[in-house]
């Protein structure tokens, strides 16, 4: 395995020369136990990141934002800790880490780098608790003669950031921090991205940011010359949504995990083979695939009581019989509704309360006797399937464990916030079994974790990140990966292999390419991540906003006016010089309502879209999903679309005058050109012939007045969906999971957490 180091192009060159090997980041890797290719990639890497954030002490510097993506539970805290410790190294005095969005994340976090990095080295780093006395700790700790970093790790809730955003805002604070420049961690980046894309935005087309996003931009903006790194597993968001302000990350890094980590690969394409020799997944079948509604089970399945038996006695063996590790865990993770855990749990307690009495009976008992056999000839040989023949211990020696296990077992209901939020003490047994759905999702540590048992089935299509959110069975697993076992129904197994190869593809887009705007081309033009739910339009959205004309304005500023003249004169200079005009109209009438026609393949349609800017939230959005619906229609046999029309507005004349508000940036009076009182001489802009068969790019050049200095005239697009596509695309996709109850429950898990 080679190290990733990302190689950016020239405008996108490192802020900083790094010294990678301090004192500090050495010491953290040894005491971790990094060595030879692991240490090398960490150092590498981390040093990568850091090299994108300004130098610590350039507050005069524009904020940065930089993405690091690894794999799902592959160590990303290890990398920020390790990110944490090379700051200090290189002069850095304090960091923020939105350090997830319940209290026990938070904590988890606040632990890992107490124990890490200040209970190891108190004269280095010292940690900030969010109080009362905040300011006053950071002034005092700033002023220590040994410079300690200050490490800060909040809730990543409004309530939370806004007070430390306050804290900020104090003249104690700015005081202390004078010259020094601040390093903002976050966390599971995609989950705010997430949050400002939400249920409202799906259903209406524009921009309304929720409390806990609107709070990141201020902390982000009280804090001059900041860096902003986003650790996530699931970056589509940041990548897709390209937007051209504080938002998007311009720069990137690929992070490799460590020797031992097992992941999809392992998992579900049995890569590399000599690891394992078999595959770990068992199918769960169709009749057993667990869903409140479509088939609410009334008895404990038979995969269910197979799964539950395999983790007893692997627990009786690598726990209680050979000793090699202290505890086992086991998810059984069905349908969202409380009542579906519970009642998962109370079948798998009876369960084990029935067994521990039949193995307490005589030998001779039919009932002791009836199951013994059956969990020698049926459990075992799964058991012992992929063990190296000295590890496998005979039938008779495993027995006597068997209660062990039983009566050392553990059973959490996680299926609330209270519940998510409380710390499993694992050292209370040798076997836990953990009941859930949504919260044992994203986040929610299992430690040890062998056996999963996810029957919920799944409606419709699958979202990659959905998908990800299950992954609690990856990680550091190498010392016993050859006992644990995923049980799975079909589509869910066939959902998780395609999800493995976006996620290498997506890899493979990442380390290629030079900036995200590049990657986000790749990905758009990807005939496989093209189809996961993030590229898929929500219906009501197409059906509200993707029907007739939308007009654009790209006005925000003189940066984005110059660049988008830029863009627009140089695309329309190609297209005169390569291709054929296709049509012309209103040839006979004034310049003003001349206009002309070419027929754009897709990828030209969506290269000029993406070149386009918006530093508009909300016109940036609408630029990113028109390029998503184009990619669809493009891919879609249903309604195939193979160009888009590009129509240049008044080609031949002067630009067109309007009148313009530069304080709201957006034009006051008529954006489009009329009709005639004579409709069939002009029937306006808006009503000129366009294709039902496709989607049109209407290119305007307006002359605006009053005008931003230096920018008398602008480029700006309207774009018109027909709505025969808008009316199959909705038919088509009647049946994607329901998209509104994601996003409610995405938007209620930040908003109810305090």
């Amino acid at each position: 395995m080679s190290t990733t180091i990302i190689k950016l192009k020239s405008k996108h060159k490192p802020l900083q020369v790094i010294n990678p090997a301090g004192d500090l980041f050495e010491s953290f890797a040894a005491y971790k136990g990094m060595e030879g290719e692991s240490l090398s990639n960490l150092r590498n890497e981390t040093a990568h990141i850091l090299s994108f954030c300004n130098k610590h002490d350039d507050t005069k510097a524009k904020s940065v934002t930089h993405l690091a993506f690894g794999y799902v539970q592959s160590g990303k805290t290890m990398s920020f800790t390790a990110l944490t410790a090379m700051a200090r190294d290189n002069g850095y005095r304090l960091i923020v880490y939105l350090a997830g969005s319940a209290k026990n994340l938070c904590d988890q976090t606040y632990d890992r780098l107490r124990t890490d990095l200040f209970d190891r080295d108190s004269h280095h780093y010292r940690m900030v608790k969010e109080d009362k006395q905040m300011a006053d700790s950071i002034r005092k700790g700033m002023l220590l003669s040994k410079k300690p970093i200050l490490l800060i790790p909040i809730l990543k809730h409004y309530t939370h950031i806004d007070a430390l955003t306050k804290v900020c805002k104090t003249e104690v604070f700015k005081n202390a921090l004078k010259g020094e420049t601040v390093i903002i961690i976050d966390d599971e980046a995609d989950q705010a991205s997430l949050n400002n894309y939400g249920y409202q935005n799906s259903k209406t087309g524009e921009f309304k940011m929720s409390r806990t996003y609107e709070s990141i931009l201020k902390l982000r903006l009280a804090l001059p010359g900041h860096s902003y790194v986003q650790y996530t597993a699931t970056p589509q968001a940041q990548i897709l949504i390209s937007i051209d302000d504080i938002l998007s990350p311009k720069s990137h890094t690929v992070l490799s995990p460590g020797a031992a980590y097992t992941g999809g690969k392992l998992f579900f394409k049995n890569e590399p083979a000599n690891i394992v020799g078999g595959s770990l997944i068992k199918k769960i079948p169709n009749d057993e695939a667990y869903h409140v509604r479509n088939n609410d089970l009334d008895k404990m399945p038979t995969s269910l009581h197979e799964a539950l038996w395999f983790h007893v006695m692997t627990t009786a063996i690598l726990v209680h019989l050979q000793e090699k590790i202290q505890y086992l865990s086991m998810m059984v993770h069905p349908d969202n509704p409380v009542k579906s855990s519970a009642k998962f749990r109370d079948w798998v307690k009876d369960e084990l309360e029935r067994y521990s009495k039949y193995l307490l009976k005589p030998e001779g008992h039919d009932s002791r006797r009836r199951i013994i056999t059956e969990l020698k000839d049926k459990i075992y040989p799964e058991v012992i399937k992929y063990m190296d023949k000295d590890e496998i211990p005979p039938f008779d020696d495993v027995l006597p464990f068997l209660s062990d296990a039983i009566n050392d077992c553990q059973l959490h209901f996680v299926n609330s916030k209270k519940d998510g939020e409380k710390e499993i003490d694992w050292s209370l047994g040798s076997m836990h079994i953990l009941f859930g759905a949504q919260l044992l999702n994203r986040g929610f540590t299992i430690n040890n974790l062998s056996t999963t048992y996810m029957p919920r089935h799944t409606v419709g299509v699958a979202t990659a990140d959905t998908i990800e959110q299950r992954c609690r069975f990856f990680g550091y697993k190498m010392k016993y990966i050859k006992s644990c076992r995923v049980y799975l129904p079909e589509q869910s197994i066939t959902n998780y292999v395609d999800y493995v190869d976006n996620e290498e593809e997506l890899r493979t887009i990442l380390k290629n390419s030079d900036t995200l705007k590049e990657a986000g081309h790749a990905l758009m033009s990807s005939p496989n991540l093209q189809q996961c739910r993030k590229n898929v339009l929500p219906s009501d959205l197409v059906k509200t906003t993707m029907d007739g004309n939308c007009k654009m304005e790209a006005f925000d500023n003189p940066d984005v006016i110059q660049h988008n003249n830029s863009v627009a004169a140089a695309f329309v200079k190609k297209l005169e010089k390569e291709k054929n005009i296709s049509h012309t109209l209103y040839k006979s009438t004034t310049k003003q309502r001349e206009h002309r026609v070419w027929n754009l393949t897709i990828d030209e349609a969506v290269d000029f879209l993406l070149d386009f800017q918006f530093a508009s939230v909300a016109e940036a959005v609408r630029r990113d999903n028109t390029v998503r619906y184009i990619k669809y229609l493009a891919a879609w046999p249903g309604c195939k679309i193979d160009h888009v029309e590009f129509m240049q507005m008044a080609y031949d004349g002067k630009p067109m005058r309007r009148s313009f508000n530069p304080d709201k940036a957006k034009i006051k009076s008529t954006f489009y050109t009329g009709a005639d009182k004579d409709s069939s001489i002009y029937p306006g802009d808006q009503n000129v012939h366009m294709s039902e068969d496709t989607i049109t790019i209407q290119l305007y050049n307006f002359e605006l007045t009053p005008c931003f200095p230096n920018r008398p005239t602008a480029h700006t697009l309207s774009i018109n969906y027909p709505k025969k596509l808008s009316t199959a695309y909705c038919t088509n996709n009647q049946e994607i999971e329901d998209i509104d109850t994601l996003f409610k429950e995405i938007e209620e898990e930040y908003e109810s957490n305090a």
